[in-house]
């Protein structure tokens, strides 16, 4: 079935951003660390003439599928970018097409490997990268089109009862998505025998080992603070309410463990799911802090005590920004162990100014997206808090003066945590932490005011303009 798109040069446009980025994407990351090392061209072509085809055990499996899960995104976005609009034969040339083309970026990501020793060239990496190619262009012509139909409807909604309800969706995909990475999935009794035995299987609450008490404190608050959003959001998209949301939220952290038992790397630990617990009940105290949606008529009558609280709320939220930067310093700074030494800041300022993700390149897959996660997680309430101080305040100089202050702090903050970690030895101070960073507080900044707008959403017999 094909959906006709209520702003489709919008919605076209938005897939062309997003193909070229992935592409992007794609080609630097499988370059990362950038370590170029010449070649004769002759010796190249034939060492790309020998490259192996790898025996894969269960340590190797979950790269395999990463390389996999990396052509997925990548086939689906660009033949959703040339999809024809006739059916038939066109849009069997064009799904060819762009198999074709992913196959040869495969074959030239590849060989360009060849000039980046540090990089593992493999038959075994083409086979999958051709799989996910596949697999994206069939997800294409499966669910394409509903998906870009969905995302066109998604951009007209208005209210927080809408636009909470997709974001409520978005993030339990990619919840679901993060509890069973790295994909290392096994259902052999001999490999759950051996995760048992291993200890990665924990029944007794926080009994995990971390080195210091400052990491296990940050193991369990991101933990906790992974689960807010979904109740949260629960709440906010009217589905449930109070200790509904709370119930609905912990099931899900239970029903993820539980598939995390059948992830051979991942710990299962019902550490998580109480924290997840302790997580759904301040997604709810938060909730419980929005304004309801109103009608145009009763924001007309405004008193002039809301007025002067409205004047007041800038300087609040700025305050509540420098507690929550505080809070950034304790946890990115303990244990404050300074250390000023010249040349061990120039290197690691080399080390800070490394190229974007290659630090993330070193570690697994997993490490990588929990990192991820993390950053963006502890930054987004930062940007929420400061725009806390943005709403309800009208057109006028003081509102630019406090926007670009605003956009000050989200630069400088991010900046000044990963400049001081370059003084702390037992800190990795990263550029591609800084732009998580700033990307967690432009989150914030800009989605709290998606989810307190009061703009009615549609009444439920109310049907889109999609034509």
């Amino acid at each position: 079935m094909d959906y006709p798109l209520s702003k489709p040069r919008s919605v076209r446009s938005q897939l062309t951003l997003a193909a070229l980025g992935y592409l992007a994407f794609v080609i630097y990351g499988s370059l990362v660390p950038l370590a170029y090392v010449p070649m004769p061209i002759d010796e190249a072509i034939a060492s790309f003439h020998r490259i192996p085809f790898l025996r894969l055990g269960i340590g190797s499996r979950a790269d395999w599928v990463a390389n996999a899960l990396l052509f997925i995104p990548l086939t689906f976005l660009w033949l959703g970018l040339i999809w024809p609009r006739k059916r038939g034969i066109t849009r069997l040339l064009a799904s060819l097409l762009i198999l074709v083309a992913a196959v040869l970026l495969s074959l030239g990501i590849e060989f360009t490997q060849l000039f980046f020793p540090q990089r593992t060239v493999s038959q075994n990496d083409i086979l999958a990268e051709t799989i996910g190619a596949l697999i994206g262009i069939a997800l294409w012509w499966w669910y394409g089109q509903r998906l870009t139909h969905w995302i066109a409807v998604a951009w007209e909604t208005r209210g927080q009862t809408g636009i909470a309800e997709k974001l409520l969706w978005l993030y339990l995909a990619g919840l679901f998505i993060y509890n069973i990475l790295p994909l290392d999935l096994t259902i052999s009794p001999v490999e759950i025998y051996h995760k048992w035995r291993s200890g990665k299987v924990s029944l007794i609450p926080f009994s995990f080992k971390v080195e210091g008490t400052a990491q296990y404190l940050y193991n369990l608050v991101t933990d906790a603070l992974l689960w807010v959003p979904v109740s949260l959001l629960c709440v906010l998209s009217s589905r449930r309410r109070g200790m509904q949301a709370w119930a609905w939220t912990v099931l899900i952290a239970i029903f993820l463990e539980f598939c995390q038992f059948f992830v051979f790397s991942r710990v299962s630990d019902t550490t998580d799911i109480l924290m997840a617990m302790i997580g759904a009940g301040a997604g709810i105290w938060i909730a419980g802090l929005f304004p309801e949606n109103k009608r145009s008529s009763h924001r007309a009558q405004r008193s002039n005590r809301t007025t002067q609280s409205t004047a007041v709320r800038p300087i609040l939220a700025l305050i509540a920004g420098g507690v929550w930067t505080l809070v950034l310093m304790a946890v990115f700074w303990y244990p404050f162990e300074f250390e000023f030494d010249r040349s061990l800041l120039r290197e690691r300022l080399e080390l800070f100014l490394r190229a974007p993700l290659t630090a993330y390149y070193y570690g697994t897959e997993f490490r990588a997206v929990t990192e991820l996660l993390h950053k963006i997680l502890f930054f987004i309430p930062l940007g929420a808090t400061l725009a806390l101080g943005r709403l309800g305040l009208p057109p006028s100089p003081g509102r630019i003066v406090y926007s670009l202050i605003t956009a000050c702090i989200l630069l400088a903050v991010p900046f000044g945590i990963e400049l001081g970690q370059v003084a702390l030895p037992d800190k990795n101070p990263d550029i591609t932490d800084l732009i998580l960073e700033v990307i967690g507080g432009v989150i914030g900044y800009y989605g709290l005011p998606m989810l307190t707008s009061r703009v009615e959403p549609p009444s439920p017999t109310e049907k889109p303009n999609l034509h």
